[in-house]
């Protein structure tokens, strides 16, 4: 949604408002009320997500704001950049007297004036725009709620926020499509539970695939009426406080409000209402994962009632609050419907029993192939669908669902609930590859790295994040496995046609662009995308037409050489040449790219290798990752990479006897992670070098490789020592090191 789009630029934008930048001096009140009309207008954007589907004024305002949040961001990018820029270009001495030094420094002096003076003036300009768009949120009467502000400290949870819509066991389900099977096996494990006081049968599955529905037939089935006497729903979501859910179950069972009181007389009250009855308790969206809460919910109520074949339903998304709550041989796990079945309720839901003619059946097929075997999205897609033209259905199938209409009754907010249960909006609002792209866990999370707010690394474990958010999408099937390799092990995903869909319907804007022919042609609105895949080359002078640009990825795209131009884009954060087989050496011109994070330059192992990185790499002072896998025999590392503190990915360092290539800089490297190779060991001098790695600290690398030259360093040993090796099973032949004397070995307890 918009308002998303909105929230999170501004959720980036505010932190960046309030940093000192030494670049500032003379214009710091201008930040200061940019800083106070971002929570002016945060204010109001809770009241105009509710707003934003019926009203198309609140639309188009929140489409302005997004834009002047963009307009800002720009500029305060450009602030940061120069500000490192003339942090890492070292200026010459000010006082040489040297005349070409004194020129230089006087060219130097001016671009700072003339950048100082032009910033001003769109700082201005920016809050110009903010106050009039915080002018026009008061014309539209939009409620302002003073607790809601944007955080300059992101809290995690904030990722994992769901959409909450209460339910209850009264609403009636129309159209139930293959799930005959699981109603059977539930109402079989329900109604012979006899054996024990209380059981528990989760029924688990992502959001959209009809588990409250499931839910609701098993509570309503005359035989659950007979075999109970008592029967409790409660929609519990997010707020798993238990005091509370003893109140609401009392609440049912009175059937009025009971009023205050501790848990004691809550649970003491519940014990008289359940004595010597059998009851069934649907609990429908439980969200907790706290064992100890769960245990100890669960115990209050087996001593509340002795009486045995007591028993919970839970309805949950999460695969872990399955396994707590499981008390049966297994939890009911929905699968997907089949795309016949969703073909079915999309029918039921246009032409009820009502003959369908053959053009209608057929595209009526194709789409419910779009659906995903989710059956809400099934049910939303038929109520889109009833009463619209054969063409109309066309156009739908063709073009997505990007070519619905934004206000058609809700659509936008069901499918967010079906597809977005764990808040995955960010990545939605700005869709990373084309609906046919196959991609790589690992590439789907770098370029996450541009997708979560930059400020939570400072906070959290952003790996942790990183990997929770892939494991959210693959749980609510946002991606689909595309290749595998033998064992059963998944090298390869693609973006589900829904989801790609929603997420260019919810953008709507020119964030990213798929090309495999002539860029030539989109040179006009190139300054507006931040994403961008291209398949073909690029030529040199039109890199600068796509300023704006985050993430290039410019793979399989017959790059002989990287354009200088590239070091132009400031903004850029991502970079992805891979697979351009004829690309060994790379331009120096990325050295100018301070912002960067992500590099990847990938290649096959059947063409030409890696020959060398640009020796300028040093400058890169934010590059987190720096991915490569394969590399010539004559490979170079470029020098003083130990400048390079916050990188974490690196699988290659290869020494050598030139200044700012030895083991030691490998030391300041603290947050390396992954594997790693060591190569040209035999030119490590002394311990004392090998210790200045200071490798024993970087507890977070998994695999490391070791290489010596085999007429090298090997032949000089004398001794080798194995400690709390405890994976070693055995001790490699050493018959081959002429000088070896001593072999020690310490708590090898394979």
């Amino acid at each position: 949604m918009a308002t998303d789009a909105g929230k999170i630029i501004l959720e980036k934008l505010f932190p960046i408002a309030v940093e000192e930048f030494k670049l500032v001096q003379g214009f710091e009140k201008d930040l200061a009320i940019l800083r106070n009309y971002i929570k002016k207008i945060y204010e109001v954007l809770e009241d105009a997500e509710k707003r934003e589907i019926t009203e198309r004024a609140v639309e188009s305002w929140l489409k302005d704001l997004k834009d002047a949040a963009d307009d800002a961001k720009i500029v305060l990018d450009e602030i940061k950049y120069e500000d490192l820029r003339r942090t890492i270009e070292t200026e010459d001495e000010i006082g040489c007297l040297y005349f070409p030094c004194i020129m230089t420094f006087l060219r130097k002096m001016a671009h700072k004036i003339t950048f100082h003076w032009k910033m001003s003036h769109k700082i201005k300009g920016i809050n110009e725009n903010f106050k009039r768009i915080n002018n026009e949120a008061d014309s539209l009467g939009l409620n302002r709620d003073f607790t809601n502000y944007p955080r300059s400290k992101p809290l995690v949870k904030e990722i994992t926020k769901p959409l909450v819509t209460e339910t209850t066991s009264f609403t009636v389900d129309p159209i139930v499509i293959g799930r005959v099977i699981d109603i059977r096996k539930i109402l079989g494990t329900v109604l012979n539970s006899g054996d024990n006081v209380l059981s528990v049968l989760p029924i688990v599955g992502m959001g959209g695939l009809g588990k409250t529905t499931l839910a609701r037939q098993i509570y309503n089935d005359p035989c659950i009426e007979t075999d109970f006497q008592k029967m409790i729903w409660v929609c519990v979501s997010k707020n798993f406080d238990q005091t509370t859910l003893f109140k609401r179950i009392l609440e049912l069972l009175l059937g009025k409000d009971f009023g205050g009181g501790s848990k004691q007389a809550v649970v003491k009250k519940i014990a008289e209402e359940l004595k010597y009855k059998r009851y069934l308790l649907v609990l429908d969206d439980l969200r907790n994962e706290e064992t100890e809460d769960w245990d100890e919910f669960k115990n209050t109520l087996e001593g509340a009632s002795s009486r045995k074949g007591n028993f919970i339903i839970v309805t949950t998304r999460e695969e872990k609050v399955a396994s707590i709550v499981n008390t049966c041989n297994c939890p009911c796990r929905l699968r997907s419907l089949t795309d016949d079945e969703c073909w079915l309720i999309i029918r039921s839901m246009v032409f009820q029993d009502k003959e369908v003619t053959k053009e209608f059946a057929i595209t009526g097929l194709k789409i419910a192939g779009k659906c995903r075997g989710l059956p809400l999205a099934a049910n939303v897609i038929g109520r889109v669908l009833r009463g619209k033209k054969i063409g109309e259905w066309d156009s739908i199938l063709r073009i997505g669902l990007s070519n619905l209409e934004a206000g058609e009754k809700g659509i936008l907010q069901v499918l967010k609930l079906c597809l977005l249960g764990h808040n995955l909006s960010t990545s939605i609002n700005r869709p990373p590859y084309p609906d046919f792209y196959s991609f790589q866990k690992s590439e789907l999370i770098f370029y996450s790295l541009e997708i979560i707010p930059f400020s939570l690394q400072n906070f959290c474990s952003y790996n942790s994040i990183l990997e929770n958010y892939f494991s959210c999408i693959s749980l609510i099937q946002c991606v689909e496995r595309s290749k595998f390799y033998g064992y059963g092990n998944i090298i390869s995903y693609k973006i589900h046609d829904l989801v790609h869909d929603l997420a260019c319907l919810v953008s709507k804007s020119e964030s990213f662009m798929n090309m495999e022919g002539n860029i030539q042609g989109h040179k006009r609105g190139g300054s507006y995308l931040r994403t961008l895949f291209l398949s073909s080359s690029v030529p040199d002078e039109i890199l600068p037409y796509f300023k704006h640009l985050h993430v290039p990825k410019l793979c399989c795209a017959d790059l002989k050489e990287l354009p200088t131009s590239i070091g132009t884009l400031k903004h850029l954060r991502y970079l992805d040449v891979s697979y351009n087989h004829d690309l060994t050496t790379l331009s120096e011109s990325v050295c100018k790219l301070y912002n960067l994070r992500t590099w990847t330059i990938l290649h096959s192992y059947i063409f030409p290798s890696l020959q060398r990185l640009p020796r300028d790499l040093q400058f890169l002072i934010h590059l987190k990752h720096l991915r490569f896998n394969d590399v010539s025999g004559e490979f170079e590392m470029p020098p003083k990479i130990e400048s390079l503190s916050c990188l974490q990915t690196l699988p290659l360092f290869c020494m050598s006897n030139k200044e700012g290539c030895r083991i030691d800089e490998l030391g300041r490297l603290k947050n390396l992670k992954g594997k790693l190779q060591i190569w040209n060991l035999e030119l490590v001098c002394c311990k004392t070098e090998a210790e200045h790695a200071n490798m024993a600290r970087k507890l977070n690398i998994y695999k490391l490789y070791f290489h010596w030259k085999v007429n090298g360093f090997h032949r000089k040993l004398i001794k080798i020592k194995f400690n709390s090796c405890d994976k070693c099973e055995e001790i490699t032949m050493l018959s081959h090191l002429p000088l070896f004397k001593y072999l020690k070995l310490y708590d090898l307890r394979n």
